[in-house]
């Protein structure tokens, strides 16, 4: 392992190391201006005078619309080029989070919400595919699994800057931090070069091989790609739906549950998340020299699956809330740090963006429109400890079991490989 990694890093310069750093960079800004609305929650509840069931049905409208949008900026982001759409979808969500600020009713506050999140989804498809098709081969795993640590590391940024922002001006003032990532879109699209793979693929494209739209989604359920559009969609639905009836309900927990203030709920979900990096990182890189992506999908999520019902269950305090959530980070949403990697792995690069979206994205948003929902449903009827473990664990679950049903990929292949195979 420590031959092949030394001899990675020294391909490690110029256009994939720049590329990785400003994905990463996008994606933990998109995340930290995505993650606000689960810390206002609590606040939101209180001045409309509205119950959980009018988030969740609010959280699920997003979910809905980013099941297609997804869909359609991954095929935009196919056919014109990773950097444009990069850059478009950075800025134009992280505006809309910021009106979240003047949001008059429920109303407005919706549609902003779902404007927001659905364009906000396409990043990860986008910087996903980037970052896959411009690393060197024996650290594209790594960076991938890195790159998704910009997951956590946005909450637990958000965290820290919203807490003391909240504590004196009240949840309003929180989302104005999203209007300083409109210009920072900009910036790190005067730097980021295009793929050169998706260059290559463009050119040929341009030589007579092009796809119409239709097609391109034709081509996922076509043999042989069509079993790994079905069983990833599944996958990710039951991901989705696991991380949404949970992800932006924690500071609701933590403080009716609990008993813990707005500010400290906050506080400790946003330090375990900067904890859960950890298992973000042993994650990519026993996917990459330990294990296969596949098989470590399946224990992060049975790992998970567990750590999730001790800290529902178990913890007495403060301190051990805090310590089970950073181990349930770790595994439970530390998993995304191979799934993204996986499911890009199983696409060839002229449908890579738009099987990503699809069965990864798509599948992904279409748990999130239905998990907030029921969940708060569940909460009304069972209370709090009972919803999560009975409409939370099973799904985080499943998804080891779907994975199971899937190739079990060699780390390491090269992309013109992964193309070839896809198509044999």
């Amino acid at each position: 392992m420590g031959g092949q990694l030394s001899g990675a890093l020294s391909s490690l310069r110029g256009p994939p190391l720049t590329v990785f750093l400003i994905c990463l960079l996008g994606w933990t800004l998109s995340n930290l201006d995505q993650s606000l609305m689960g810390y206002a929650i609590p606040g939101i509840l209180r001045e409309f005078d509205i119950g959980l069931d009018v988030i969740g049905l609010i959280l699920s409208i997003s979910f809905v619309f980013a099941a297609f949008a997804v869909v359609f900026l991954g095929m935009l982001a196919d056919r014109l080029g990773r950097r444009r759409l990069f850059v478009l979808v950075l800025a134009v969500s992280a505006g809309l989070v910021g009106l979240h600020a003047i949001a008059v009713d429920v109303v407005t506050l919706t549609i902003l919400r779902a404007l927001a999140f659905g364009i906000a989804a396409a990043l990860a498809p986008i910087t996903a595919a980037y970052v896959m098709e411009t690393s060197p081969t024996r650290l594209r795993g790594v960076m991938m699994g890195l790159l998704q640590c910009g997951y956590p590391l946005g909450w637990f940024f958000a965290s820290l800057l919203a807490s003391p922002i909240m504590a004196l001006y009240g949840w309003r003032a929180i989302f104005l931090l999203a209007f300083l990532v409109v210009p920072a879109a900009l910036l790190l699209g005067r730097h980021l070069p295009e793929s050169d793979t998706f260059l290559r693929r463009q050119a040929a494209a341009s030589a007579g091989d092009s796809m119409r739209w239709r097609e391109q989604l034709a081509e996922l359920f076509r043999a042989p790609l069509r079993r790994r559009t079905l069983l990833c969609w599944m996958a990710f639905f039951c991901h989705g739906c696991a991380y949404a009836g949970t992800a932006f309900y924690f500071p609701s927990f933590f403080a009716e549950a609990r008993g813990y203030s707005e500010s400290a709920a906050t506080l400790l979900v946003g330090i375990a998340y900067g904890i859960g990096v950890l298992g973000y990182i042993a994650a990519a890189f026993i996917g990459e020299y330990v294990l296969t992506r596949r098989n470590t999908i399946i224990v992060w999520c049975w790992l998970g699956t567990a750590a999730f019902l001790g800290l529902v269950w178990l913890p007495t305090s403060y301190a051990q809330d805090l310590v089970w959530f950073s181990v349930m980070a770790m595994f439970f949403y530390g998993v995304s740090a191979v799934l993204i990697t996986y499911v890009t792995e199983l696409f060839p690069t002229r449908v890579r963006a738009t099987g990503t979206a699809l069965a990864g994205s798509a599948g992904l948003s279409t748990g999130f429109a239905v998990a907030p929902v029921v969940v708060a449903a569940g909460v009304g009827l069972f209370g709090w400890h009972w919803a999560f473990t009975l409409l939370v664990a099973p799904p985080l679950f499943l998804v080891g079991v779907f994975m199971l049903g899937l190739d079990n990929l060699r780390s390491g292949v090269d992309v013109d490989a992964i193309d070839a195979g896809a198509a044999a």
